[in-house]
């Protein structure tokens, strides 16, 4: 399909957006981006080929901006928030969309997800019964660690790991108050050292496609105060153990959900010889996982979407066949800086941390004078930036983040060290499943 000339409404103009403008500009497409902020303040505005003042949620009002500009297509990118806003303007107006409410709903829900898993045999972590009035006995029966999280929840808000019993109360609170829908799931917490196993796929007629096998590095392993992603790393140490007992039945289990385009992803936890799911994503990622599969095997998923969205393929063929899930024998990487809470005052050595030899590509979230909020702590934003690293060798990988490490300094008003939590590269030494 040819985009060219082709109109594309997009959702949201902060700088989350401003990658996706960028992208569908070089694509040909005239960008329209809307949202209910001022120009000044909006990135992915100031660089749009037209930008409107509309609350993303004003489908009435958006409904009128389609007829008026002759939209193609409408899209947003990775934003939960706004992929439900999308959805609602396509069924109203008729525009493709590579999901449906329902559908979106259904993948969002980790009950319903736990439930498909457990229908085509994919493993998945005990769970247990948490609510409000538990009683003691109840509490005791639970084998801790456990992890307790929002059934609808996203970005790492409202979750909670419990060593003891005295902490399930308050951290059912906690994810009942970040749920939508007042419901949480709770399930063993695998120790495993804070890894997490991720699959992606790209999905079209129902058949699936998986295109990146991953690992990630949680920031804070062992006192649980952060349970985000620090580091991730392709090809996954677990890639020939995922293909050879799981692929085809994730294929089965997507195929059985109904799901017929778009991109999904799976988070899982590797422990004792096994990959527990724990959690599905119909979406893109917020990490611009393109950054790693366009230099390593040319695969650009936002650019896959993007064309989805004004009615074309989400995979080709030809797309299809160049996937390589070892990544023709190269490496790639994405570093996260976590930050403590306080207002930063200075930042030393970013630079210098830039040019290295294997950095491709650096996101910054946070500049001087931005804070990060102590409720912040935990969740995505939490991280001042993200890295992303290509080489030819793991070594390679490793000695780049020692040295972002060695180079970067983050201080708070006070004078303190706001980038304490670095990921150590040691965490990744041990390849082994």
């Amino acid at each position: 399909m040819h985009t060219e000339g082709k109109k594309l409404l997009i959702l949201g103009g902060t700088y989350a957006s401003l990658n996706l403008v960028r992208l569908a500009k070089s694509m040909g497409v005239y960008t329209v981006v809307v949202d209910d902020a001022d120009v000044s303040v909006r990135a992915a505005k100031q660089e749009a080929d037209a930008h409107f003042k509309i609350s993303t949620t004003d489908i009435d009002g958006l409904m009128k901006l389609v007829m008026d500009e002759h939209i193609d297509g409408v899209f947003c990118g990775p934003s939960e928030f706004n992929i439900r806003n999308m959805i609602r303007l396509c069924e109203a107006s008729g525009l493709p969309c590579y999901t449906t409410m329902d559908m979106w709903n259904r993948c969002a829900n980790k009950d319903e997800f736990t439930e498909c898993c457990r229908k085509y045999g994919v493993d998945v972590p005990e769970e247990y019964n948490v609510h409000e009035g538990m009683t003691d006995g109840e509490l005791d029966a639970i084998d801790y660690p456990i992890i307790i999280k929002p059934v609808d929840g996203c970005s790492s808000i409202g979750i909670s790991v419990c060593r003891f019993k005295e902490e399930v109360l308050p951290a059912y609170r906690k994810a009942i108050d970040a749920s939508a829908c007042k419901r949480v799931i709770a399930e063993k917490y695998i120790e495993n050292g804070g890894e997490i196993f991720g699959a992606r796929y790209l999905v079209q007629d129902g058949e699936a496609y998986p295109y990146l096998l991953i690992d990630t590095y949680v920031a804070d392993p062992v006192k649980r105060t952060s349970l985000i992603s620090a580091f991730t790393l392709t090809p996954s140490k677990y890639s020939s153990y995922y293909m050879e007992n799981m692929d085809q039945k994730v294929r089965a289990m997507i195929k059985g959900m109904g799901i017929k385009k778009g991109t999904v992803f799976f988070q899982s936890l590797p422990y004792k010889g096994k990959i527990c799911f724990h959690e599905m994503g119909y979406r893109l990622s917020g990490g611009m996982i393109y950054k790693l599969t366009e230099p390593l095997m040319g695969i650009n998923d936002m650019k896959m979407m993007i064309r989805c969205a004004l009615g074309g393929e989400c995979i080709t063929k030809e797309e299809a066949d160049r996937i390589d899930l070892s990544c023709n024998g190269r490496y790639g990487a994405q570093l996260m800086i976590p930050l403590n809470a306080g207002t930063i005052a200075e930042v030393k050595g970013l630079e210098e941390a830039k040019s290295i030899g294997a950095v491709t590509d650096f996101i910054q979230y946070y500049r001087v004078g931005d804070t990060v909020k102590k409720e912040f702590i935990g969740t995505l934003q939490q991280h001042f930036g993200r890295f992303t690293l290509i080489a030819n060798s793991e070594r390679e990988i490793t000695d780049a983040v020692g040295s972002i490490r060695e180079k970067l300094e983050i201080y708070d008003s006070d004078g303190s060290r706001m980038d304490l939590l670095k990921f150590d590269p040691a965490r990744i030494q041990d390849r082994q499943i």
